[in-house]
């Protein structure tokens, strides 16, 4: 079972890994890191995919899911009731873990810096990664060199408003706080919610009026609908959000999440330590309403910062926020795209 170790810390994270694509010695390395409940494995159908496409999968479970390690009674303690600066320092220390053990694998893999390394976060992964990109100037100096070589691009795929710290709109709508659903069913009302396909109306006008948020495309089954619970837990593990991971989706993390995203993405001193890595921007366009919300709120502040800080945008006809599993195909050409320079 692979794993990295951060140095100097008990902490060790599990990863899937497809490998070196055959004779290919220059080749690029897709490292990706999931969201909420759903792990490493809700990508496993683009594993098969990569060799042929010259690249190599890495897929990290983040701590506490399946053989990483689990959070340390005062990290707990922190989410649950910490003082905003302790929960500022956790995020920081998380992006901190995460980095060097993207380190760790660049080396441990013997990963090739001509290829590159692109570095993606999925959904809620997506504030862990943010988190990462923020601590590059905190890192350990031949960390943070290794860093600015190998990685050439960080991918944003599909962030969840409240994972970047955004308010909600007036209408907005998710399932786990319907107070018309009876308590035990709104997690199954949420998880055909969230995998399922919605037809938005004109996105170009950033006008909440336009988004869907409660009535999913009739026509397309949701993503997991017939799959059966056996299945299902092999690719989650719903204990964890209990724990750590709804509570980072919630008010108290919220402004401490919209630093960390103005941090990575807007300060003039972490874009210009990351050297020359490119930010690309990936999202479906029929996903729900909160990743809709989340590419607007991140264009605006592109657009404040009048190009100092680029943003590749590519978004995905047609995609819910599932499509690695629905049309695995897709996603590995679109990811591939964005880390072409």
């Amino acid at each position: 079972m692979p794993t990295v170790s951060v140095p100097g810390k008990a902490i060790q994270f599990f990863f899937t890994d497809t490998g070196a694509p055959g004779a290919v010695t220059n080749y690029a390395t897709l490292i990706l890191v999931h969201g909420h409940s759903y792990h490493g494995a809700v990508f496993q159908k683009l594993l098969p995919l990569a060799p042929a496409r010259g690249l190599r999968i890495i897929c990290i479970n983040r701590r506490e899911y399946p053989g990483s390690s689990p959070q340390t009674a005062e990290e707990l303690r922190v989410l649950a009731s910490g003082s905003d600066e302790e929960r500022a320092t956790f995020m920081g220390e998380t992006g901190i873990n995460l980095a060097l053990a993207v380190d760790g694998i660049i080396q441990q893999c013997a990963l090739p810096s001509t290829g590159g390394v692109a570095l993606c976060g999925w959904s809620l992964g997506n504030a862990f990664v943010i988190a990462a990109m923020a601590s590059i100037v905190s890192l350990p100096s031949e960390t943070r060199d290794r860093l600015q070589s190998f990685v050439k691009t960080i991918i944003i795929w599909d962030p969840p408003s409240h994972a970047f710290g955004i308010s909600d709109p007036p209408k907005a709508y998710v399932p786990l706080h319907d107070q018309d659903l009876a308590p035990a069913d709104r997690g199954p009302a949420f998880g055909k919610w969230v995998t399922s396909y919605f037809i938005h109306g004109d996105l170009s006008t950033r006008d909440p009026d336009q988004l869907n948020y409660r009535n999913p495309d009739a026509s397309k089954k949701a993503t997991f609908e017939e799959m059966s619970i056996e299945e299902l837990l092999k690719i989650v593990d719903f204990s964890v959000g209990i724990k750590c991971d709804t509570i980072v989706l919630e008010s108290p993390f919220a402004s401490i999440l919209s630093m960390l995203v103005n941090k990575a993405l807007f300060d003039p001193e972490i874009r210009a330590a990351w050297k020359g890595t490119e930010v690309s921007y990936m999202y479906g366009r029929a996903a729900t309403w909160n990743i809709q919300f989340t590419v607007w709120d991140v264009e605006r502040r592109v657009e404040a910062a009048k190009g100092n800080t680029p943003i590749k945008f590519r978004p995905i006809e047609g995609a819910n926020h599932f499509v690695m599993w629905d049309d695995p195909n897709l996603t590995i050409d679109e990811l591939f795209a964005c880390m072409q320079r």
